[in-house]
């Protein structure tokens, strides 16, 4: 009796265990399913689902799908594939929940991808094959200044300058056009320099080759390229002109392929010049501009040179002058003036004597500068870019002198520029390209970007990281910094040399026209000497003496500006400076006007 009672016991407790398993398995299901589809539904956590939804896709390589994303890296940063010389392709199928921005892309597409895997496409919802475009990362040691270095030997006195390599696809691996390329580009904004990051570089290069040279063109020569970054990409590669629209961290554009190849096809970096300097034979033979690629006569690019005068009268003898020295080496270009309320009409009349054609603007405040300074309105620049009739100009500084013609500058992009301090250039002389969106990007970050010197320079320095080196004699900066007889010798040659040896010459220190014509007066100032240049103010007087008496008017000397003449003049005797210009007999007639 009692071992039967001990078994129904047993039986009984088994079957209240087992019925306890069953109903919490069933709990842990029903539990999970509410988790499953919760991520299921809810957007931003559905990829962790869809990467490991196998039925979604299919590999098509031609040994074998690899086990991971196509940019793991071996060690030394080679890509898995690369080092393989295997393309694969990956099919992605539309889960639809694409941005309306990207309705384009519907239907089978072939795509590239550019440091991006293809677990993060699916949110753009497109479908077709997707090809990992695979190159080695660059090196953690290499720095910007490698590519835009402060000096490189453009006169190669003791060689050839040279740009290391940033390492790119090889694109003979890709046998077939691709639709769209899809690219994430690095962006850390708490790092300081962030946009001067050699590898956010490297990814737009890598994806800006990828669409010129693979890219499938439409009937107006243009690219898709779709590109996620929290940082707006780099505007020197990818124009906001060519910008289909913007949802989240994703951007699309339609890139003009010409455009884009003009930019691909210079130098990396300042690292080298992008107007070659000396002929193919060498330093003897001075490089002829006209063997560059004409640009095409049917295309009907129209083209300008520009300057700007904004706040005071001090510049416009200087951009009389300017006008005329260009007119002097030949050019037809237009020539457009922008200037302000300040510019009186007399004033205007002599302007447009000497071939400027007027546009009147509204100045543009620097935000950070002080009230009254130098910089208060010199933002005012950023008016070029409004310039949109024109599809390239060539910005000029009033006070610069034009003694060869500068119209090969037409044929570079935008920015092209002479190198200044550190990764910088000098925007005295500089290429740029008109655009509504971009002079609209430039207004708006005023308050965002700081200038290095609290001026445009230093604000488009900013903007336009990745620019291209023009020989410093196009812009050749009037100084003697170093202070030595050797540098002395050879630009005092230079700014005399017949016919001219530099495209022209900026006048750092005291203007010419702020001078009596009789010499330089920077030799009167102490802290101005190393700005003073007989052979460069003689070479100004030049062209002034050939100007009618109407463009004369505006360089008149004011009273005041003669008694500060006198006054350096006279401290110049008492300091007894061994130069003696200060004994110089003044004969020019603006003294007695």
């Amino acid at each position: 009796m009692k071992t039967g009672a001990g078994e129904a016991v047993k039986s009984q407790v088994a079957g209240l265990r087992a019925g306890a398993i069953v109903k919490l398995n069933a709990a842990f299901l029903a539990f999970f399913f509410l988790v499953y589809m919760a991520l299921l539904l809810h957007p931003k956590y559905s990829h962790i689902l869809d990467r490991g939804a196998s039925s979604l896709v299919r590999c098509t390589f031609r040994d074998a799908c690899p086990s991971t994303s196509h940019l793991s890296r071996k060690p030394g940063g080679r890509s898995v594939a690369a080092a393989n010389k295997v393309v694969a392709t990956e099919r992605i199928v539309n889960v639809g929940r694409a941005p309306t921005m990207f309705n384009e892309l519907r239907g089978r597409l072939r795509m590239g991808l550019v440091n991006i895997g293809r677990d993060e496409l699916l949110a753009l919802g497109v479908e077709g094959d997707a090809v990992g475009v695979d190159f080695d990362r660059v090196s953690d040691v290499f720095r910007w200044s490698d590519l835009f270095p402060e000096w490189i030997d453009e006169e190669e006195e003791d060689g050839v300058p040279s740009c290391p390599e940033i390492p790119m696809p090889d694109f003979s691996r890709y046998d077939d056009d691709v639709d769209v390329v899809v690219a994430a580009l690095p962006c850390n904004r708490t790092a300081q320099g962030w946009n001067r990051d050699v590898f956010r570089l490297q990814v737009h290069l890598v994806a800006a080759q990828m669409a010129a040279r693979k890219g499938r063109r439409d009937g107006a020569g243009r690219v898709l390229v779709v590109l996620r970054s929290e940082c707006e990409p780099m505007m020197d590669l990818f124009r906001c002109d060519e910008s289909v629209g913007r949802e989240g961290d994703w951007w699309m554009y339609t890139v003009d392929v010409a455009r884009l190849q003009d930019k691909l096809r210079l130098p990396v970096g300042s690292c080298n010049l992008a107007l070659p300097l000396w002929g193919p034979t060498g330093i003897h033979e001075v490089f002829n501009a006209s063997d560059l690629t004409a640009v095409d006569a049917g295309s009907q690019r129209r083209e300008a040179y520009a300057t700007v005068l904004h706040s005071s009268d001090r510049y416009l003898c200087g951009a009389i002058v300017l006008a005329q020295s260009i007119r002097r080496s030949g050019s037809t270009r237009d020539m457009v003036l922008l200037h302000d309320h300040t510019v009186s009409k007399p004033a205007l009349r002599a302007l447009v004597a000497a071939g400027w054609i007027p546009r009147r603007i509204r100045r543009i405040r620097n935000p950070r500068a002080e009230r009254g300074s130098y910089n208060e309105y010199n933002y005012s620049k950023f008016r070029l870019w409004q310039l949109t009739e024109y599809f390239r100009v060539v910005f000029i500084d009033a006070d610069i002198l034009v003694l060869r013609s500068l119209d090969v500058l037409f044929r570079f992009p935008q920015i092209s520029a002479v190198g200044n301090d550190g990764s910088l250039f000098n925007s005295g002389i500089m290429v740029i390209e008109p655009s509504a969106c971009t002079f609209e990007a430039l207004v708006r970050g005023r308050r965002t970007i700081r200038s290095y010197n609290g001026g445009d320079q230093g604000y488009l320095n900013e903007v336009f990281v990745w620019w291209h080196r023009l020989p410093r004699r196009v812009n050749y900066l009037k100084n003697f910094w170093a202070n030595t007889t050797g540098e002395r010798a050879l630009k005092e040659r230079l700014f005399r040399a017949e016919p001219a040896e530099v495209w022209s010459i900026h006048y750092l220190g005291l203007k010419p026209w702020r001078c009596y014509r009789d010499y330089d007066c920077n030799w009167n100032i102490d802290d101005q000497r190393v700005y003073a240049s007989d052979e460069a103010h003689r070479r100004w007087w030049q062209v002034y003496d050939q100007m009618g008496e109407v463009m004369r008017g505006p360089c008149a000397l004011s009273e005041r500006r003669k008694i500060e003449i006198a006054w350096d003049r006279h401290v110049a005797q008492e300091i007894g400076y061994a130069d003696q210009h200060w004994k110089i007999n003044i004969t020019d007639p603006r003294k007695w006007e």
